[in-house]
């Protein structure tokens, strides 16, 4: 059987208010070095990236952008600046696609399809957390966008810049 589908999701950009940055977000080591795809010469690598997730069947693109930043970040109190128009697409690596194929959720998918929403934070940094379970983020920062793009894993890269671009904002 061929695997052709894209699973939708969503992907947050937060961008400050006065400085040309966005806010970025550190994965947690641990769930990297488990995935065994993010790591570099046996060495574990940082990698940032803005909160994303699945849109759930019977969810709206914006529901699901709300309840992922609960989820990832602790809040979801947040403006939309907009959203991108058209979508962006990424495919797994093959390293990738064989630890995700072992859970049968993740099976029909050979990668990624997001909206990209361009937000405006409306509470303070101190009220981000990650105490959600599971917690995927240990850090933060903010970060301008051409730079942040260099702390991406690699195969998510393109996406980001091509993401970033439709929010007009690279």
């Amino acid at each position: 059987m061929k695997v052709n589908k894209f699973r939708s999701n969503v992907a947050a950009v937060i961008i400050h208010p006065l400085e040309k940055k966005v806010l970025m977000f550190r994965r947690l080591a641990e769930k990297d070095k488990k995935s065994g795809f993010l790591t570099d010469g046996g060495q574990l690598r940082w990698n940032w990236q803005f909160p994303q997730g699945g849109v759930n069947h019977g969810e709206t693109e914006e529901e699901a952008l709300f309840r992922e930043l609960e989820e990832e970040i602790g809040t979801n109190d947040v403006k939309i600046i907009r959203a991108a128009e058209k979508r962006v697409r990424y495919h797994y690596p093959l390293k990738v696609k064989r630890i995700l194929d072992l859970n049968p959720e993740w099976k029909p998918f050979r990668g990624q399809q997001q909206r990209w929403f361009l937000l405006h934070l409306n509470c303070e940094t101190d009220k981000i957390s990650f105490n959600h379970q599971p917690i995927e983020f240990d850090a933060f920062q903010w970060i301008s966008p051409r730079n942040g793009l260099s702390k991406v894993v690699p195969f998510k890269r393109k996406a980001y810049r091509k993401g970033l671009r439709l929010l007009k904002i690279l």
